[in-house]
């Protein structure tokens, strides 16, 4: 009967520090997703949202982006570094123009060819309601360069690689 109940301890103290060790020591990749999720959830408008708490959103994208930043869109004929203000009011510039913006990323390929890097390829999705009512959706392939710095993942570079059609 004691043994038993040694047992049934033991086994309770395995599964708790399963679970611990799982939600404190994340892996690196889950890490990178993490930053992803992130920007979506600063990107994100919901109706009605004053332009207040749209900034302070906004602001806080510079957290997981180096200095400087680039964007490569060459199917949009756009390329550019950019600061973290540079960014922040360009995210805000084109947010204006929504009521509505739902932001997803999935299929991830994330590689780390070296230490502190990063390469991250993934699907970005974009639902949303332009503020004359009509509704949008677009879809486009990235390919993105991270660098840890300070023990957070950075985005470094997107590069949009190609425009999917539906």
């Amino acid at each position: 009967m004691v043994k038993v109940k040694y047992f049934i301890i033991a086994v309770g103290l395995l599964i708790a520090g399963i679970i611990t060790f799982s939600m404190f020591f994340q892996s690196e990749a889950a890490r990178v997703k993490k930053q992803f999720e992130f920007i979506a959830e600063k990107i994100e408008k919901a109706p009605g949202e004053n332009h207040i708490t749209a900034a302070k959103k906004v602001a806080r994208v510079k957290e997981v982006i180096t200095e400087p930043f680039r964007i490569h869109a060459p199917a949009y004929a756009f390329s550019r570094d950019t600061a973290p203000n540079e960014l922040a009011t360009f995210i805000l510039s084109k947010r204006s123009h929504y009521s509505k913006i739902s932001l997803k990323f999935y299929d991830f390929e994330i590689a780390f060819p070296e230490k502190n890097f990063a390469q991250v390829n993934l699907t970005e999705s974009m639902e949303g309601q332009l503020q004359t009512g009509e509704f949008i959706q677009d879809f486009n392939e990235l390919k993105c360069q991270m660098q840890k710095i300070g023990g957070t993942w950075r985005l470094k570079e997107i590069e949009v690689v190609e425009v999917l059609k539906r």
